[in-house]
C-alpha cells in the first residue's frame, strides 16, 4: 500500500470517528434534556396527586369523625331510653 492510500482510509476514518462522535453527543445532550424535562414534569404531577391525596384523607377523617360522634350520640340516647345508669367511674 502506497502512503497516499493510507493517508485516505485514515482521513476517512477519522472524519467518519469524528461524526459519529458529533451525533453521539447530540443525541446525549437531547435524552439528557428530554429526561430532565419528564422528571420536572412527573415531580409536579407527583405532588399535585400528593395533595390530592391528603385533601381526600383529610376529608374522609372528617366524615369519619362526624359518623363516631353520631352514632356515639345515638348509642346515649338509647341507653338513656332503657335507664342504664352511669357506672361509678364515669361521673
Amino acid at each position: 500500500m502506497d502512503a497516499s492510500a493510507v493517508l485516505s482510509n485514515a482521513l476517512v476514518v477519522g472524519s467518519a470517528t469524528a461524526i459519529l462522535g458529533w451525533l453521539v453527543s447530540g443525541l446525549r445532550r437531547e435524552t439528557r434534556s428530554t429526561l430532565g424535562s419528564f422528571r420536572t414534569e412527573m415531580r409536579e404531577e407527583i405532588g399535585s396527586l400528593r395533595a390530592e391525596v391528603r385533601e381526600e384523607i383529610a376529608g374522609l377523617r372528617t366524615e369519619t369523625h362526624d359518623e363516631l360522634r353520631a352514632v356515639r350520640s345515638d348509642l346515649t340516647q338509647i341507653a338513656l331510653a332503657l335507664g342504664v345508669r352511669r357506672r361509678a367511674g364515669n361521673e
